[in-house]
């Protein structure tokens, strides 16, 4: 703000125009943000995918070891 100048707390002596911030840096450009964010939703889809074949697995095993005993049950049995 310069010297001399009064801020206005009325809205209409508010600028509605666009004005570009000048000198600013930016932390991170847009694609290394892009970048970034299309890892984590790949590593995420990669984990979920990965916790489901890992599950899928166990029930598999509990499925075989359930079908022996039944088998072992039904020939002592007979």
């Amino acid at each position: 703000m310069q010297q001399g100048q009064t801020t206005s707390k009325r809205p209409e002596d508010r600028s509605t125009e666009f004005v570009a911030v000048e000198g600013g840096k930016e932390s991170a450009s847009a694609g290394t943000l892009l970048v970034t964010a299309y890892l984590v939703i790949w590593a995420l889809l990669l984990g979920f995918l990965w916790v489901g074949w890992r599950r899928t697995q166990h029930l598999a095993a509990r499925l075989d070891s359930l079908e022996k005993a039944l088998d072992r049950h039904d020939s002592a049995k007979s």
